[in-house]
C-alpha cells in the first residue's frame, strides 16, 4: 500500500469529522430516529480517540526501537543495558519482544473495535465483553460469519498469513515467554544467537498460525516474505508489521469512508 498507517489514521479522523458536522448540522431536522443518531454520534465520537491511536502507534516504534542492535550492545558477561541497569541479553531481548508484540496488538485491538462496529453484525459489534478483533472476525475461517463475504475475504487471503504470524508469536511471548514444553523459541540464550529462530520454535508458530484458518499462500502477490525467516525475528516482525499495518489501514479507512458516505446518504447530503 501507498501509505503508512499513521498517515490511514489521520485520514480516518477527517472523515469522521465529516460524521460529526452533518449530525451537527441535521440536529434539530429530526429526521432520523433519535437511536439512530446516538449510533451516529458514538461513531463520531472516535475522532477523539486518534490522537491516542497515534500515541501507542509510537509506542510501538519506540519498543521495536529498542531490539535494533541490541546484540551489538554486549559486554564480556553477556549483558546489555537496560535503563540505568545492566541485565543478560536473553532477558532484555525477551522484554523488547514481549514489549513490541503486546503495543502492536494493544493497538490493532483498538482499531479493529472501531471498526466492527461498522463491519460486523450486532453480536460482534456491540458485545462489549469480548470487541471484535483482527483475527477473530477478519482472518479467522471459524468467525466468517460475523464479517460482510467481501470484507472477509479480502483481508484473509490478502493478509493472513503475516497476520496469523504475528498473532501467534503475540500469544507465544505475551502468554509462555517464548518457551514452552522445553522448547524455546531462540536459537540460544547468549547475544552469539542474536534473533535466530529454533527449528522448534518456528514450527510451533507456523503450526500455531495455521490454526487460525490461514496458509502460506494468504499473503499478497509479490509481497516479500523472507525466504529464511529463522535468521532473525526482526525481519519477520518487520514484514508482519508492514502487511499488518497495510490491513489496519484498508479497514480503518473504508470504514471511516463508508460511515461518512451512509450519514451523508441518510441526511440527503448525497
Amino acid at each position: 500500500m501507498s501509505k503508512p498507517l499513521r498517515d490511514r489514521l489521520k485520514a480516518a479522523k477527517v472523515e469522521l469529522v465529516k460524521v460529526k458536522t452533518l449530525l451537527v448540522k441535521h440536529s434539530n431536522a429530526g429526521k432520523l430516529p433519535v437511536d439512530v443518531v446516538a449510533q451516529f454520534n458514538e461513531l463520531a465520537a472516535f475522532e477523539k480517540d486518534v490522537e491516542a491511536w497515534l500515541d501507542m502507534l509510537a509506542a510501538r516504534e519506540a519498543a521495536r526501537q529498542l531490539l535494533t542492535g541490541l546484540e551489538q550492545q554486549v559486554d564480556s558477561a553477556d549483558t546489555v543495558p537496560l535503563g540505568q541497569a545492566r541485565v543478560k541479553y536473553q532477558h532484555v531481548r525477551l522484554i523488547g519482544v514481549q514489549a513490541y508484540l503486546a503495543s502492536k496488538w494493544a493497538l490493532a485491538d483498538r482499531l479493529v473495535g472501531m471498526v466492527g462496529r461498522i463491519f460486523c453484525t450486532a453480536n460482534a459489534a456491540f458485545d462489549v465483553t469480548q470487541p471484535a478483533q483482527l483475527v477473530s472476525e477478519f482472518v479467522n475461517k471459524e468467525r466468517k460469519r460475523n464479517t460482510s463475504a467481501a470484507l472477509y475475504e479480502s483481508i484473509r487471503q490478502t493478509f493472513g498469513w503475516p497476520i496469523g504470524v504475528s498473532y501467534a508469536l503475540r500469544n507465544h511471548f505475551v502468554h509462555d515467554g517464548g518457551q514452552l514444553a522445553g522448547v524455546d523459541f531462540f536459537d540460544g540464550p547468549t547475544a552469539t544467537s542474536k534473533f535466530a529462530i529454533s527449528a522448534e520454535g518456528w514450527k510451533r508458530i507456523e503450526d500455531k498460525a495455521t490454526t487460525y484458518g490461514v496458509a502460506q499462500s494468504h499473503h499478497r502477490v509479490g509481497a516479500a516474505w523472507p525466504s529464511t525467516p529463522r535468521d532473525d525475528l526482526r525481519v519477520v516482525l518487520d514484514v508482519c508489521e508492514r502487511e499488518t499495518d497495510d490491513a489496519l489501514g484498508v479497514l480503518v479507512g473504508s470504514a471511516c469512508h463508508s460511515i461518512a458516505i451512509h450519514v451523508g446518504y441518510m441526511h440527503d447530503e448525497l
